[in-house]
C-alpha cells in the first residue's frame, strides 16, 4: 500500500461537480489521520531493519528452494496455496529467528499460532513489528486481518509511546523473498475478514552488517504451526 492510500483527492464544489458525501469521504479522512498520527524511523533504526533483511534474504536464498522440494512430494500437496503458504512462513519464521542474531537490539516475542513479533525501541518509541504476509494487488499491498488485536499494544506502565507496525513479505515464483517492508497499522476496516489500514511503506532491501557480527544460517528444522495467525495476506505466500 503505498503513500497515497485511499487517494486524497476530493471533489469541489464548483460548477458541474459532484458534492462528495461524508461516506464517500472516509478514505480522505484515513489518509489524513495517518498522516497526524504516523510516526517515522530513525536512521538508526532503519539501519537496523536493513541488518535484519539482509539475513532474512540471504536465509532464503540459500534455503528457499527447500519450499519446492517439499512441495514435490507428493501433489496433493500442490493442490491450492495452503501447502506452500505454510512451509514458506514456517521458514519465514526460522529465517527471522536467525537474521535476528546479527541484530541484538531487536527482541523477539512468540505468541499463539506462531506468531513472530519484533520488538525494538527507537528514541521514545515501543515498536511491535509482527510478521505478516501479504499480497500486492493493483499497485498496493493489502494484508487481511479477522481480529483487531494487532492494534493491542498499548501498556500504562510503559515509559515510550506503543506502535503496532508490520514486517510484511511476499515471495515470488521460485520461493524467494521479492518484497519486504515495514509499515506503521494505523487502523483496521472493519469487513468480514477486515483489512489493516497501513502508513507508508519503508522498502527493506537489505544491507549487509559491518565488522564480524554477520548472519550465520542454521540447520535447524523448519518448525510447522497448524494453527492459523489473527492476520493473513490474501494470499499468504505471495
Amino acid at each position: 500500500m503505498d503513500s497515497s492510500y485511499g487517494n486524497p483527492s476530493v471533489a469541489g464544489d464548483t460548477l458541474g461537480e459532484e458534492r462528495h458525501t461524508s461516506e464517500d469521504c472516509l478514505p480522505c479522512d484515513i489518509y489524513r489521520n495517518i498522516l497526524r498520527l504516523m510516526s517515522h524511523l530513525s536512521s538508526e533504526e532503519l539501519d537496523r531493519l536493513e541488518r535484519l533483511a539482509f539475513g532474512i534474504r540471504e536465509f532464503f536464498s540459500e534455503r528457499g528452494h527447500n519450499i519446492g522440494t517439499a512441495l514435490d512430494q507428493d501433489p496433493s500437496f500442490r493442490e491450492g496455496e495452503r501447502g506452500r503458504s505454510g512451509l514458506a512462513r514456517s521458514m519465514m519464521q526460522s529465517a527471522l529467528a536467525a537474521a535476528l542474531a546479527a541484530v541484538p537490539e531487536f527482541g523477539l516475542d512468540t505468541g499463539d499460532g506462531g506468531v513472530r513479533v519484533v520488538r525494538s525501541i527507537d528514541r521514545g518509541y515501543s515498536r511491535h513489528y509482527r510478521m505478516l504476509s501479504t499480497k500486492e494487488h493493483e499497485g498496493a499491498f493489502r494484508i487481511l486481518s479477522s481480529s483487531d488485536g494487532i492494534l493491542d499494544v498499548a501498556d500504562d506502565d510503559s515509559m515510550f509511546i506503543e506502535e503496532s507496525w508490520v514486517l510484511a513479505y511476499t515471495l515470488d515464483q521460485n520461493n524467494q523473498v521479492e518484497h519486504l517492508f515495514v509499515a506503521q497499522v494505523m487502523d483496521r476496516l472493519e469487513g468480514n475478514p477486515g483489512e489493516l489500514v497501513l502508513g507508508p511503506e519503508y522498502m527493506l532491501a537489505g544491507r549487509p552488517p559491518t565488522g564480524d557480527g554477520g548472519f550465520q544460517p542454521t540447520d535447524e528444522d523448519l518448525p510447522m504451526d497448524d494453527v492459523d495467525e489473527d492476520e493473513t495476506g490474501v494470499a499468504d505466500a505471495g
